[in-house]
């Protein structure tokens, strides 16, 4: 029996049924509107981004958006459904909570911090080192008597914001500070695409351009790829962004987490490899004196002829994994070229191993005080040398035979490319440092060899006392560590993946030598190559046991394939030493200098006005990167760099801006006296081969 229905009970739940119907229509009306606005919010985005981003703009119109999912809630804020949460990106209203968001980051910020090291004062002739010394010391006083910096100011250098979702806390950071450099990372493409509905884009873009600043953004960010692809940026943009950069993570997730991590572990790369100005003055320098000397140089286009190119080569580095290998380096020395990399030359000598070829990049006297004081005259003259051009005249007289190479990015290279006739037709080498073993396999990669085993590679080092072969200068008689070296050359560990599984110690040095290795291989994908050290993974070799270690025999002899190198692959270039003092142009680096001094010989009296000056200065050194004396910038480049770190710590580590700006300008007064020094001491250039004592010989003895 049916249960019977009351007139009231019917008419209410009629009633129902049309409030929920409305809100169904209601539903639909809205989500209509967002779709209509959404779709004009996208195009006017676009143009902007075509505007200030065309790679970006393009890869969007490209985009295919049928699978997009951003859903509209019943209040008509949109959201983000995370499949591999299975949640909701934000709560109900979206917007609301990414101001809340943003209000509560600048209340507690977390900022990136360098670290510098407070040298004592030594007795030598890098006016950078002194300088910079004065400059720290600076923010040495501050930091004893000021209160930490807890807020975000109105204005900072630089902010890396991991994530974009829906955008909103976008639009609210941007519209709370302004920034010089705005790094923006989002793992998903389809999340950033879905912000061009609902984030007023073109507002932030104008906002922070219309100030003077730059957006980079990464779509796609991979943890895999995100410090070369960091690095790139702050390549061109400048490295002192390092420094004092606001972090922002805006979800949490498994993606993000990876990246972070990432970026933690690998953030001591962005301070390696600065360089600073009197070491580019030693480029010149070095450079111009091997021209002078007739030191021949690898050519650019030539490559081993088939069949040479089979001869494998061995790059023996100084790392602990070479003790358990010489006995295989030994067995196998007459059919594969051996590459001694620095200091592994020693143990190699002591166990009748004599390399073909040496290799050094250290460009200062010490190295040629090291060979003499712990390499024979006569197992010198035994071996061929290679190395860069920066390297120090006196090393090459001691071998048998010697070539070089450019070296990148040196103002040395970039002079004698640019000027001395021919330049263009020698090779430069790619990612040749920080480590000797960077040399070695970029010389391998460049002379065209196929295949090359890696010998005492390890980059870190399993045990904390093992870190370099116990056969090398860095062990007494008995193999035990000598005195203060070990705290030396373990400063700044860290724990990396191993070649043959679980972990290894590394350092940022030897961190950033595996990292660079990684980038050179990917520029020579047909290289083939092995690593047998128990060190850190480098990823593009593959781990080798030295037990496993076969080499087949080849028709071809050493000898062969030794004077086709030496005869047919260098060259010696050719210059007028009348004309270099125009090349070197002393006149336009004494107006550069002023130049650069000019943005900064005020007093300020804001954070935003110093930050922009500073700004602006790094951006006419960089205009100078373009122009026909190239190699001025690069001189100045990484001092450049050093010094707005050092400036921008001050500026933003203090609560108090005036007692902060106090601080930073008297370092600017520091900073323009470096300037002022700085073109004195070019003006003897071609006679700063460099002199200084090498005391950290005496170190090792």
């Amino acid at each position: 029996m049916t249960p019977s229905i009351t007139p009231e009970q019917l008419q209410q739940e009629v009633q129902n049924l049309e409030a929920q119907l409305g809100e169904v229509v209601d539903y639909y009306q809205s989500a209509k509107s967002f779709e209509e606005q959404g779709h004009l919010q996208v195009e006017r985005n676009l143009v902007a981004f075509e505007k200030y981003l065309p790679n970006i703009a393009a890869e969007c119109r490209t985009y295919d958006a049928s699978q997009l999912k951003l859903f509209v809630s019943k209040s008509g804020s949109a959201n983000l459904f995370d499949e591999s949460t299975q949640r909701w990106l934000y709560d109900e209203d979206a917007k609301t909570q990414c101001i809340e968001q943003v209000a509560a980051i600048c209340q507690n910020p977390i900022y990136t911090k360098i670290a510098f090291q407070q040298e004592d004062s030594v007795d030598n002739a890098f006016i950078h080192s002194h300088y910079m010394r004065l400059m720290y010391q600076e923010f040495i006083k501050a930091d004893e008597v000021l209160t930490p910096l807890e807020n975000v100011p109105e204005h900072l250098g630089a902010g890396i914001v991991f994530g974009v979702g829906l955008g909103y806390h976008i639009e609210a950071l941007v519209e709370r500070v302004s920034f010089d450099h705005l790094y923006i990372c989002e793992p998903r493409f389809d999340w950033f695409y879905a912000s061009l509905f609902v984030v007023d884009w073109a507002t932030v873009l104008d906002k922070i351009y219309s100030n003077g600043g730059y957006l980079a953004l990464n779509l796609g960010a991979s943890y895999r790829d995100f410090t070369a692809d960091y690095l790139n940026e702050l390549r061109d943009k400048g490295s002192f962004y390092a420094a004092n950069a606001l972090i922002y993570q805006h979800y949490p997730s498994e993606e993000l987490h990876k990246l972070i991590q990432q970026f933690q572990h690998d953030f001591h790369m962005l301070t390696v490899g600065w360089g600073f100005f009197d070491d580019g003055v030693i480029s010149i320098a070095h450079d111009y004196h091997n021209l002078k000397n007739r030191v021949p140089m690898l050519k650019k286009d030539t490559k081993l002829p088939r069949g040479l190119d089979e001869i494998p080569v061995f790059i023996c580095a100084n790392g602990p994994s070479l003790d358990y290998s010489l006995e295989t380096i030994k067995a196998h020395k007459d059919r594969a070229i051996i590459f001694a990399c620095g200091s592994a030359v020693v143990p190699l000598l002591q166990n009748g191993i004599v390399p073909d070829f040496h290799f050094e990049i250290e460009r200062t006297r010490f190295t040629a005080d090291w060979l003499i004081r712990f390499v024979s005259p006569e197992d010198l003259a035994k071996m061929n040398f290679l190395t860069a051009n920066i390297m120090h005249p006196s090393c090459f007289p001691l071998f048998k035979w010697a070539g070089m190479a450019y070296k990148q990015t040196e103002p040395g290279t970039v002079l004698s490319h640019l000027f001395v006739p021919g330049g263009h037709e020698f090779i430069e080498l790619k990612f040749c440092n920080p480590l000797v073993g960077n040399t070695a396999l970029s010389y391998a990669c460049a002379l065209g060899f196929r295949e090359v085993y890696m010998f005492g590679t390890d980059n870190g080092y399993r045990k904390r006392e093992h870190h370099h072969s116990k056969h090398s200068v860095y062990y007494d008689e008995d193999g035990n560590e000598k005195a203060e070296i070990g705290e030396l050359v373990r400063a700044g560990e860290i724990v990396v993946d191993g070649n043959f599984g679980g972990n290894v110690y590394s350092t940022a040095f030897f961190n950033t030598g595996r990292f660079y290795l990684e980038c050179l291989l990917k520029l020579y994908p047909k290289v083939l190559a092995y690593n047998t050290a128990d060190g850190a993974k480098i990823a593009g070799v593959s781990p080798l046991a030295i037990d496993d270690v076969l080499l087949m025999k080849t028709s071809f002899q050493k000898s062969q394939l030794l004077d086709y190198i030496k005869n047919d692959m260098f060259a010696v270039r050719e210059f007028d030493e009348t004309v270099y003092q125009d090349w070197l142009a002393i006149p336009a680096f004494e107006e550069l200098c002023q130049s650069l001094i000019s943005y900064i010989e005020k007093p300020f009296t804001s954070r935003k006005d110093l930050s922009i000056a500073l700004r602006e200065q790094a951006r006419f050194l960089f205009a100078h990167s373009h122009t026909k004396y190239r190699h001025l910038y690069f001189l100045l480049e990484g001092s450049i760099t050093y010094a707005h770190s050092v400036l921008r710590l001050t500026l933003y580590s203090f609560a108090d801006e005036q007692e902060s700006l106090r601080h930073v300008n008297a370092q600017l007064q520091i900073f323009i006296e470096y300037l002022q020094k700085a073109a004195e001491k070019y003006r003897g250039v071609l006679n700063a081969v460099d002199n200084q004592d090498s005391y950290l010989v005496m170190d090792l003895l």
